[in-house]
């Protein structure tokens, strides 16, 4: 979606800014640069090892429900396109071109998400736009997607619109909760080869307990082993995200609530038996 510049377009690409991919991937607009619409964020990815920028709570929502599927493999936020491009499909389409307020100069149009997916061996790329609902009755913001959606219908590349609506919040919360904890190297005041002895007590003690919240489980195991408080409900966020326990990822998980929890492999002996 169009954004306001805070600088010339020209000294962004040329410092590198919208290019790349993975971990060399920078976005055209940080977060200091442009008046977010709720709550901005800069969030570490999992799939490309860099910091994302998002302008809003919206944004970084559907961050955390991308990063969860392993069929993504890239995301690139804040993706702008060709100015000469845009300004063409507006002149041809008779939609006014949206401009800075001061100097009246074109401002570039980004795309909010630009995702790499691979499927069977098959490489897709999609285009996202992240927009409340509400804001789908504004004519106005609806001429600046059909500049969007022209530009990416001509790349070839499918282009959409993702509201609140679409966004499974459950596991949003889900993912944004344990998505700190997928590096064992980042466990607090532990070392990683630890991990491993902390998971077979709290699957036992889940297994023993199955009435007892998450959270009571990790003081329990906590105060056994002799581990500073929260660590053993680290562990458990971090074997959710490295996906070595499996749950209902579309169920809320609340830490003072019981939760089932299944090791992966024993999950993938289940479903082979009921194939």
């Amino acid at each position: 979606m169009p954004r306001r510049k805070t600088s010339t377009a020209a000294n962004k690409l040329k410092k590198g800014r919208g290019q790349g991919h993975g971990q060399s991937y920078t976005p055209f607009l940080y977060t200091r640069e442009v008046p977010s619409l709720g709550k901005a964020s800069r969030i570490k990815g999992w799939k490309t090892g860099r910091v994302h920028h998002f302008l809003s709570t919206l944004e970084s929502d559907y961050f955390y429900a991308l990063e969860w599927f392993p069929v993504i493999t890239d995301i690139r936020e804040q993706f702008p396109l060709p100015l000469d491009a845009t300004q063409k499909i507006a002149e041809r389409l008779s939609i006014w071109h949206h401009q800075d307020p001061k100097n009246k100069e074109p401002c570039d149009v980004t795309t909010d998400f630009l995702i790499d997916v691979e499927i069977d061996g098959n490489h897709h790329l999609i285009a996202r736009t992240v927009k409340p609902s509400s804001d789908l009755n504004n004519s106005r913001i609806i001429e600046k997607f059909e500049i969007e959606r022209t530009y990416w219908h001509e790349q070839g590349v499918d282009w959409g619109i993702v509201t609140e609506r679409e966004i499974p919040k459950a596991l949003a919360r889900n993912v944004e909760w344990v998505h700190s904890a997928l590096d064992p190297a980042e466990a607090p005041g532990i070392k990683s080869g630890y991990i491993p002895f902390i998971e077979s007590a709290l699957f036992e003690e889940l297994a023993n307990n199955p009435s007892a919240s998450v959270a009571q489980v990790g003081m329990e195991i906590d105060s056994r082993l002799g581990l500073r408080g929260g660590t053993a409900l680290w562990v458990v966020k971090h074997l959710i995200a490295s996906r070595q326990w499996e749950v209902d990822m579309m169920t809320r998980i609340e830490p003072h609530q019981p939760l089932a929890v299944v090791r992966a492999g024993v999950a993938t002996t289940l479903e082979r038996m009921r194939q």
